[in-house]
């Protein structure tokens, strides 16, 4: 499937990804992810319509695009890198938006990795809560106010500094943004939440993810966050209308919160093999974790 109505000569570089990855765009409204991706990454996306309660926690697959030329291709993606995913942008919607991303699983290679790379990975899990949790923080922009400096960052290095004892505090560090601490509260327990529900649907699913996140977003700013939950509310409220007439006025929707699995370039559907335990530890390691900061 190829993304339509995109060009290339519309792209420009995306820059609020929690973890590096090189050559990744978005569109001009910023609605929109382009990542170069695999053959593999892009029947994944495309067999979840299958998986209907596996698929709600994923990002909104558009298709791919081809940026070899100025047009998308509508032949089939090959595992080159000029064929790239276009996805919804998660961040997309929030003032100050506040991105985690927790790489799951304490292995982290799959069966076409070849030796020397799975060494290296076996080596990070093993020195980091990637083997003892089956979780890491992989990267984090926190926005802390204007007065603070705007944005921190903290890169790959960072997650990999923590251990099981201490790793809360890696957490607790992602919701010290600018915002009260019942704001605090109640995102740390919409997001355990969601990270239930990831769970559940983990355990009654047949697949392999390898390197996989979770991404976590919410709004940073505590004004923004206010506004943003009153609209919330107000739209709670309202009787739902007939028609496609309100698509106007969803945009104008602000973001809360955010949550769902990406990076999906070494993963499958793996009928009769039974859940996903290696994804799903580190699934529950941050369920936990959140629970603790949710009291």
């Amino acid at each position: 499937m190829a993304a339509s109505g995109l060009k290339a000569s519309d792209l420009r570089a995306f820059n609020l990804a929690a973890a590096g990855h090189d050559g990744v765009l978005s569109d001009e409204s910023g609605a929109l992810v382009i990542k170069p991706c695999t053959a593999r990454e892009v029947a994944f996306y495309t067999q979840a319509a299958e998986h209907p309660r596996f698929q709600r926690w994923m990002p909104t697959f558009f298709g791919t695009l081809e940026l070899s030329g100025p047009e998308p291709s509508a032949g089939p993606a090959t595992h080159d890198r000029n064929t790239s995913i276009v996805l919804q942008n998660l961040a997309h919607g929030f003032d100050k938006a506040c991105v985690m991303d927790i790489k799951l699983g304490a292995r982290l290679w799959d069966e076409e990795a070849p030796q020397a790379k799975r060494d290296r990975l076996d080596a990070v899990s093993n020195v980091t809560t990637s083997r003892s949790l089956g979780m890491r923080i992989a990267g984090m922009k926190v926005w802390k106010g204007e007065a603070a400096g705007g944005y921190k960052v903290f890169d790959k290095h960072y997650g990999r500094t923590f251990t099981a004892d201490n790793c809360l505090e890696a957490v607790k560090e992602y919701f010290a943004a600018d915002i009260s601490e019942e704001q605090r509260k109640l995102i740390a327990g919409r997001f355990l939440r969601k990270v239930a529900g990831i769970r559940e649907v983990l355990e009654g699913q047949e697949s392999r993810m390898y390197s996989a996140s979770l991404l976590f977003v919410y709004e940073g700013d505590g004004k923004a966050l206010g506004t943003a939950l009153k609209e919330e509310e107000e739209s709670a409220r309202k009787p739902p209308k007939d028609g496609d007439d309100d698509s106007e006025e969803d945009e104008k929707v602000k973001g809360v919160e955010e949550l769902k699995l990406i990076d999906f370039a070494h993963a499958d559907w793996t009928p009769g093999k039974g859940p996903d335990e290696n994804a799903l530890q580190g699934v529950r390691s941050t369920e936990r974790l959140l629970g603790e900061l949710a009291k």
